[in-house]
């Protein structure tokens, strides 16, 4: 049980990591799943707190509370991501959409006549098939006076998309679980009565290629410009922990995990070395500036000297007194004496 928690926890991270992506990236994603048109280059990114307080200091978590910010006006979004159906998901999301607007409502005018609460534009994404998923999640609310609201959150079936759907539409950050799709199946066989370990491997080696399949479209978009080196290196790690995930719960096969970390550093690994090589570059025009001001600082100086040297000559100074004011050699100031004389 202990072992299964710190699996949760750990799968909670990896499926979170995945929005920790650059602005752009996130942007474009966002823009997708709630329809939205923000400009890349105008709009500012924010995560707000996960951790709801309510009256009785009761602490609740949601997934993610996003803030896009664009002149100064702000819009607010809560993404849940589910891998399994789950009845009570539209009561919490109320729960979670109300407490959000409690706390945004701390920073709207105290000298309101009534007070306004904005929910978040929600959205819950579920990663496994389940056919009792709906395209919303519903609830109708009925108020002591007869009065009725109707409340709902859109449904986004992850299970429905393809790696093409989403790199088409532009959730880049949402590749990797694709890898995790299967494991729906995998479950399903593994409960079922008798020996399926042939039919297991044979769905934990698909879930390998589908890893690999999206790495290498991972660094492809990396090669377009689409995303940036860091957004490839987390896609990668997810790509890789997901596999990880389902190898190591279904199948144990050692040698495919080490396959699919060596093809994440295949990919990657050439990024960094190019990265290193950029940054030698920089330093080397770095260091060759900095040279170059020292020598022109060199030259102007040296220069400085040499008329200073002129006028004491023409001055009919002493050559002692040419050589401690202009820091000049007497070699220097007698050919540069000579010089004047021809």
């Amino acid at each position: 049980m202990q072992e299964d928690n710190k699996e949760r926890i750990k799968l909670d991270e990896i499926l979170k990591s995945l929005f920790s992506v650059s602005n752009k990236v996130l942007i474009t994603m966002m823009n997708s799943l709630f329809k939205e048109n923000f400009d890349v280059e105008l709009t500012e990114v924010s995560f707000s707190n996960t951790e709801l307080q309510s009256d009785e200091y009761d602490i609740i978590r949601g997934d993610m509370f996003i803030k896009m910010e664009i002149e100064e006006k702000p819009y607010h979004y809560h993404i849940e991501l589910q891998t399994k159906n789950d009845n009570t998901m539209v009561i919490r999301m109320l729960e979670y959409g109300i407490k959000k607007a409690r706390e945004l409502q701390k920073y709207e005018n105290k000298e309101q006549e009534e007070i306004v609460f904005y929910i978040p534009k929600q959205l819950v994404i579920f990663i496994e098939e389940n056919e009792s998923i709906k395209n919303e999640l519903k609830m109708r609310l009925v108020f002591p006076g007869g009065e009725e609201v109707n409340y709902s959150v859109p449904v986004m079936k992850y299970w429905q998309y393809s790696d093409k759907d989403l790199l088409q539409q532009k959730m880049y950050p949402l590749l990797p679980l694709q890898v995790f799709k299967l494991r729906h199946e995998l479950e399903r066989i593994k409960r079922k009565k008798g020996d399926h370990t042939e039919v297991i491997l044979e769905k934990v080696k698909a879930a390998k290629e589908i890893a690999e399949i999206i790495g290498r479209e991972g660094k492809q978009l990396f090669d377009e410009g689409e995303i940036t080196g860091e957004d490839l290196h987390k896609i990668l790690l997810a790509v890789a922990y997901l596999f990880e995930y389902l190898n190591n719960r279904y199948s144990q096969q050692e040698p495919w995990n080490e396959e699919v970390w060596n093809m994440t550093k295949t990919l990657f690994d050439p990024i960094v070395e190019e990265k290193g090589i950029e940054k030698g570059i920089e330093k080397g025009i770095e260091k060759g500036i900095e040279k170059g001001i020292e020598k022109g600082v060199g030259m102007g100086e040296s220069k400085k000297a040499i008329e200073v040297a002129r006028e004491m000559l023409q001055d009919n100074e002493p050559i002692y007194k040419i050589i401690k004011y202009s820091k000049l050699s007497e070699k220097e100031v007698i050919a540069l004496q000579k010089e004047i004389k021809k």
